[in-house]
């Protein structure tokens, strides 16, 4: 069953970020994928993304949804995509780069509708003084902006990036976090392993965190801290020590726990990687109207993780496939109100 659906409303975006390749064409770039400017053509529109959100809903009530891009905010409809998601009663986060150039659209959205959930970007290398780093600025705005979306959000999010540079200051990151009533989702920093890896632009495999004793010692900090507000902490944190390597196998091609799609409204392999043979179809035509999923899902997925995948460590499938294996961990999905 599905657990999580990462949905890229969009692909534009108002940043150039450089270890980002999903919203440009990048070296390499196998043939077969279509060129960057048809998906800004074809984006799903309002009545398809919200069929979309109703027919994921139908196949599991308890789905979560995290609404990517691109930037999200930079859809003209996002006030009717969240007002739907309400309506049938969705858990979902929206991620966002919090960037002065769509701060209109997210008070204009919060202003507009409840908010359940936005997420966006507060790394540790805030504590290294990089005045002059766009990760360091966009981090600090975030932290800022994060808690001052705290009276209008019932759950703000800051998405943790860890470096094997910056991993000494994880520990302090998400207490500072927790401090303000912001919930820290820890991930570390991935690779893109071959030309179908098309969502990071990250090719170095230097700049993976390895095992170390300072990694070990930051995670058991963050464990033994009962008053920190980490998602999974407890299931989490000993999973990305163990695959920090990049080297987690999701599982997804046994039973589809996760499911990315794209802009267009086709299926994607995963968030990291678009594939070929999962992206021949739409997600419609996968999951019809009473919520059941077609064989063909799995047998794309297959596929295509045979031919592309060379392992990741993406928070994302590890939260959902915990949650598949142990369906009572299903509430820890669900972001609660922190309003206070």
């Amino acid at each position: 069953m599905i657990q999580i659906a990462n949905i890229l409303l969009t692909r534009k975006c108002n940043l150039s970020c450089s270890y980002c390749a999903i919203s440009k064409n990048y070296e390499g770039m196998p043939e077969e994928y279509p060129s960057l400017s048809n998906y800004h053509m074809t984006e799903m529109n309002t009545e398809y993304v919200c069929t979309m959100l109703d027919v994921l809903k139908k196949h599991n009530p308890d789905i979560f949804v995290i609404f990517y891009g691109g930037e999200p905010m930079l859809r003209k409809d996002i006030v009717e995509i969240i007002k739907h998601s309400n309506d049938i009663d969705l858990n979902y986060t929206i991620i966002t780069n919090n960037s002065d150039e769509v701060q209109k659209a997210i008070l204009n959205l919060v202003n507009s509708v409840v908010v359940k959930g936005i997420t966006s970007s507060v790394d540790p290398v805030i504590y290294d003084l990089h005045t002059d780093d766009d990760r360091y600025k966009k981090s600090i705005l975030g932290f800022e902006r994060l808690e001052n979306l705290k009276k209008y959000v019932k759950d703000v999010v800051a998405e943790v990036t860890v470096t094997k540079d910056n991993v000494k200051h994880l520990y302090m990151l998400v207490s500072d976090l927790s401090k303000k009533g912001i919930s820290s989702s820890i991930t570390f920093i991935d690779i893109s392993k071959n030309p179908y890896y098309d969502f990071s632009d990250v090719t170095d495999s230097e700049s993976l965190i390895r095992p170390s004793e300072e990694l070990h010692n930051q995670l058991e900090s963050i464990k033994n801290d009962s008053s920190l507000d980490i998602h999974m902490k407890d299931e989490l944190l000993p999973l990305l020590e163990k695959y920090c390597d990049s080297s987690y196998d999701c599982e997804i091609e046994k039973n589809v726990h996760n499911v990315t799609i794209d802009a267009d409204g086709t299926l994607r392999l995963c968030l990291r990687i678009r594939g070929t043979k999962t992206a021949e179809k739409s997600i419609l035509n996968y999951i019809n109207s009473n919520g059941d999923i077609d064989k063909s899902l799995l047998e794309n997925i297959k596929y295509d993780k045979d031919m592309y995948c060379r392992g990741c460590n993406w928070t994302c499938p590890i939260f959902s496939g915990l949650v598949e294996n142990n369906p009572s961990m299903k509430d820890k999905l669900i972001h609660t109100d922190k309003r206070g």
